[in-house]
């Protein structure tokens, strides 16, 4: 399916719009992702709704910042805003995201809690872990293009902090399955945790984010850091029941 582009502030973003019907699920992807990771969760869904899918600045076929300056998860949750304003597409919306795209939704979600119908979060990063290595990781790239953009860790881990509080909508976190940390080709990344502290720890982040948020909690049972792709069907039937709790809300 062709993109359509979007006037976001200086530079223009690709999405891709599809279906018909309240609330638009909207998919925030990981880095240096676009709409595909999502391909199988969206041909999975059994609601009848408009689905949008798009690319960050610097990724795939949108444009990029005119300020490379690292930017915060905020600034990027803005931009979707934008996206959905230039789009005409009118809230309430079920988000969507996928690692640092989940911390996006999630920023979104505290922000604009108004807009928000429900929240789907899959294995959502430890913007924090980056800082607590042995060598922090100051800047993330948001995908490997010259032109990309990246994200300031501190800023972020702030930012994402902050947002972790209760939301009156549905939503679920999707945790992947216990152990994939185990099978990580780069521990020496990752010092001084060992795999298994790396993979506790995990669980336990994202077991206090749903608490935060006063939201649902699943774990993969095959699932990597992928979910949507290794289990569509798991995130597909956690979107649907986002979907119908939100409806039924709002009669």
């Amino acid at each position: 399916m062709a993109a359509t582009y979007f006037d976001v502030g200086g530079y223009r973003l690709a999405a891709e719009i599809t279906g018909e019907g309240a609330p638009t699920v909207v998919f925030s992807s990981g880095s240096g992702d676009a709409g595909e990771p999502w391909a199988a969760t969206i041909a999975a869904l059994d609601s009848s709704v408009r689905v949008l899918t798009y690319a960050r600045a610097g990724i795939g076929a949108s444009g990029a910042l005119p300020d490379p300056t690292p930017r915060s998860f905020e600034d990027a949750a803005d931009e979707l805003r934008r996206l959905l304003q230039a789009a005409e597409i009118p809230a309430p919306y079920v988000l969507v995201g996928h690692s640092i795209g989940a911390v996006v939704a999630q920023i979104f979600a505290a922000r604009w809690t108004a807009e928000l119908a429900g929240l789907v979060l899959v294995d959502p990063s430890d913007v924090q872990l980056w800082l607590d290595i042995e060598t922090p990781k100051l800047v993330i790239p948001d995908g490997d293009r010259d032109d990309g953009a990246s994200f300031d860790v501190k800023l972020g881990a702030e930012e994402a902090a902050e947002s972790r509080r209760h939301l009156e909508v549905p939503g679920v976190v999707i945790t992947s399955r216990v152990g994939r940390w185990l099978n990580s080709k780069t521990p020496h990344l990752w010092k001084p945790f060992s795999l298994g502290e790396l993979d506790a720890r995990w669980q336990r982040n994202h077991r206090e984010l749903a608490d935060h948020l006063g939201v649902e909690r699943k774990v993969a049972s095959v699932g990597g850091h992928y979910v949507q792709v290794d289990e569509p069907a798991l995130v597909a039937g956690a979107i649907d029941n986002t979907v119908r709790l939100a409806l039924a809300a709002e009669r």
